[in-house]
Order: C-alpha cells, then sequence, then structure tokens
C-alpha cells in the first residue's frame, strides 16, 4: 500500500470533520421526523444527509482503495457519477441552511440582552452550518481531483503496457 501524499491526507482529515458534523445533522434530521410537526421537511433533511454521508463514505473507499493508479470498476464510476451530481445539487441545500441560520442569528443578536452562554447557543449552529458548507465545496472540489488523478494514472499504466 502506497503511503497518502500530505494533500490526500488532509483531504481525508477534513472528511472526518465534515463525516461528523452531517452525522451529527442526519440524527437531528432523523429525531425532528418524529418530534416536530414538520415530518415532510425533515425526511427531506434526511435524505439530503444521509446522500452526502453515502457520498463521504465512496470517496473514503475510493482514496483507500483505488489511489494512485488502480482504475474505477464502471459500477464506482456510475455510483460516483451519480452521488457527484446529487452533491452538487445539494450546495443549494448546504446554502439555504446557512442562510436561514444566519437569519435566525441576525434576529437574535438584534436582541441586546444576550448572555455570553446565549451568544454560543446561537453562534454555534452557525458556524457549524458554514463548516458544513465550506467542507462540501472542498470535498466535491477534492472528490474530483481525485477521479481525474486516479484516470490520469491508471490511463498511464494501460499506455505503458
Amino acid at each position: 500500500m502506497n503511503e497518502l501524499p500530505r494533500q490526500w491526507r488532509v483531504f481525508k482529515g477534513f472528511s472526518i470533520v465534515q463525516m461528523v458534523l452531517v452525522t451529527f445533522f442526519l440524527v437531528v434530521s432523523v429525531s425532528g421526523v418524529f418530534s416536530s410537526g414538520n415530518v415532510f421537511w425533515r425526511m427531506f433533511e434526511s435524505i439530503c444527509y444521509g446522500c452526502m454521508l453515502i457520498f463521504l463514505y465512496q470517496g473514503f473507499t475510493i482514496l483507500n482503495d483505488n489511489y494512485p493508479d488502480t482504475a474505477l470498476s464502471l459500477k464506482q464510476k456510475r455510483s460516483f457519477n451519480i452521488f457527484f451530481l446529487i452533491n452538487f445539487l445539494m450546495i443549494a441545500f448546504v446554502f439555504a441552511k446557512l442562510i436561514n441560520q444566519w437569519r435566525w442569528a441576525g434576529i437574535l443578536w438584534s436582541d441586546s440582552g444576550l448572555t455570553s452562554r446565549s451568544i454560543i447557543l446561537v453562534a454555534t449552529p452557525l458556524l457549524m452550518s458554514l463548516l458544513v458548507f465550506v467542507l462540501h465545496i472542498m470535498y466535491l472540489a477534492g472528490m474530483y481531483r481525485l477521479r481525474v488523478l486516479i484516470h490520469q494514472n491508471s490511463s498511464k499504466i494501460l499506455d505503458d503496457i
């Protein structure tokens, strides 16, 4: 097994952070299905976060099994393409969640009587949403680069044969 270069180890670390955050949001969404009045929205959130989690897991699998020069199987390529497209479209969902948190934080911060505990309770969901948004975009870009790199390396090996 080849040692991963530093950039891919950093990518893997950011992916683990994103996986933890997405799992947290998934658990909150699934629990909201049973306790919230808006079941349809919570189900939609759960499906979105579930797709993000599946794509994160798929990225770990590709990075561990196929990097640097093992070509992806047809099933892996098809699955990658589908989940990449779904996750690309979910940028809008994650951005909408960020804007919603920003709006609520602005409303709550306009109240001048916030304690330090209240500020933390208002800022934490906003920062978590911002982190998920930024990491999601970084992850999509990294997965694209990984797919291109694996394709180039596996094509080079085939050309050498």
